[in-house]
C-alpha cells in the first residue's frame, strides 16, 4: 500500500481559485451508479483512507487580516460520508444551502444510497477532474487496491503559459478598479459567508434537469462524434441547444493543467461559446460548427486563460466582494459596478 500523505507546514496561497472562496453556489456533484448496494462500514473505511491520500482534503482555509487567504495544515478534517434515502435532486437541494465549512477542513461530502454513491465537493477542494481522481481513489480503497499519495496542486498565475499574457490595457483597467476599491476596501470573513448563504438560499433552490442517455443513444452519439471529427462535448452541447430558437451563450469549464498532473486542487479555467442551432443543417454539421467555435477558444492561449489572467489582476478582496454583491449582502459602489460589468448578476450564461 502506498504511503498516506502527511503534509509538513503546508501553506498555499489561494490565487486563481480566489473567486470560489465566497461563491454561494460552488458545489460539484457526481453520482456513481453501482450494480449492487455496498456495505456502509466498508464504504466509510474506504472514504477515510481515500481522503488520507489527498493533501488538500487534509487542509483548511484561513483568511488573514490582510485579506490574503490560504490553505494550511489541518489535523482534524471535517470531510464526511453518510447514508441517504434522498434522490439526487433532493440531495442537491438539501446540501446547496448548507455551507461547506472550509475553515474547518470540510471540502467533500459523500452519500451512500441503495443504487450508488453521490460525491459533492466544494470547488476549493478541486475541479471536476479532481473529483474524478478522488472517486478513483475511493473505489480502489474499497476494492483493497494500492493507492499513491497526491500532493495538492493549484493553478497559480506563474503556472500559466507565457503566451497567455494579456495585452497591457487589461492591466490598466484592473489597476483602475483596484485604485477605486482601495478607498472602500473590506476584508470579508466566514461570518460574512454565513450571512451570504442564509440570505441567498432563503427563497431559492436550484432547478435541476437530468437527461439520461440510453446505452444505444450514447453509442450512436460517440460514433457520430468520431465520424464527424468532433468531441463528445460538442455533441452534447448541440443536443442541448437543438430545440432552442435563439443564440445560446454556453459556458464551459476547461482543464487548465499544463502538465497533465492527477492531483486534487482547482486547476480549471473557462471559456464561453455562442451559437445558434441552424435547422437547415444536419445535427452533425451543427456539431462541427460548435466544435470549431470551441477549438478557436481552446487553441488560443489568451482566450483559454483569459478569465484566470484578468481576475488575477484584481485585489483578492475585490473578487470576494463580487460574490457578496451577487448574494445580495454587500452594496459597495465599486464592487457593484465591477460585478455588473463582469456578469455577477442576472447576466449569466444560458447554459
Amino acid at each position: 500500500m502506498g504511503k498516506e500523505y502527511k503534509a509538513i507546514l503546508m501553506r498555499y496561497r489561494i490565487d486563481t481559485e480566489r473567486v470560489d472562496l465566497f461563491d454561494v453556489n460552488i458545489i460539484i456533484t457526481m453520482k456513481v451508479s453501482l450494480d449492487k448496494a455496498i456495505d456502509f462500514d466498508a464504504a466509510k473505511a474506504a472514504f477515510t483512507k481515500a481522503c488520507s491520500f489527498h493533501e488538500v482534503l487534509n487542509s483548511r482555509v484561513v483568511i488573514e487580516d490582510s485579506g490574503e487567504a490560504c490553505y494550511v495544515d489541518n489535523d482534524d478534517p471535517h470531510n464526511s460520508i453518510n447514508m441517504t434515502d434522498l434522490d439526487l435532486e433532493e440531495l442537491i437541494n438539501e446540501n446547496e444551502r448548507k455551507r461547506f465549512r472550509i475553515e474547518e477542513g470540510e471540502f467533500i461530502r459523500v452519500f451512500v444510497s441503495k443504487d450508488g454513491v453521490i460525491f459533492m465537493m466544494h470547488h476549493l477542494g478541486g475541479d471536476g477532474k479532481s473529483l474524478i481522481y478522488f472517486i478513483e481513489t475511493f473505489m480502489k480503497c474499497l476494492a483493497g487496491q494500492e493507492c499513491e499519495s497526491a500532493p495538492f496542486r493549484s493553478l497559480g498565475l506563474s503556472d500559466l503559459p507565457a503566451e497567455s499574457k494579456l495585452p497591457f490595457y487589461y492591466k490598466l483597467l484592473a489597476d483602475s478598479w483596484n485604485k477605486k476599491w482601495k478607498k472602500e476596501r473590506k476584508v470579508f470573513g466566514f461570518d460574512d459567508m454565513d450571512n451570504a448563504y442564509s440570505g441567498f438560499w432563503k427563497d431559492r433552490k436550484t432547478e435541476i434537469e437530468l437527461k439520461r442517455y440510453s446505452k444505444e443513444e450514447l453509442g450512436n452519439m460517440i460514433r457520430s462524434a468520431k465520424s464527424s471529427g468532433v468531441s463528445l462535448t460538442a455533441c452534447f452541447i448541440t443536443d442541448m441547444i437543438k430545440e432552442l430558437s435563439s443564440t445560446q451563450d454556453v459556458g464551459l469549464a476547461v482543464d487548465g493543467r499544463t502538465d497533465g498532473n492527477r492531483s486534487m486542487g482547482n486547476q480549471a479555467t473557462g471559456i464561453s461559446v455562442k451559437y445558434r442551432y441552424d435547422n437547415r443543417k444536419s445535427f452533425e454539421d451543427n456539431a462541427k460548427a460548435v466544435f470549431k467555435a470551441m477549438r478557436r477558444k481552446l487553441d488560443d492561449s489568451r482566450s483559454r486563460y483569459l478569465i484566470l489572467r484578468f481576475m488575477g489582476l484584481l485585489d483578492p478582496t475585490l473578487k470576494d466582494s463580487l460574490n457578496m454583491v451577487y448574494a445580495g449582502c454587500f452594496r459597495g459602489r465599486t464592487a457593484c459596478k465591477v460585478a455588473a460589468l463582469l456578469g455577477y448578476g442576472d447576466n449569466v450564461k444560458d447554459i
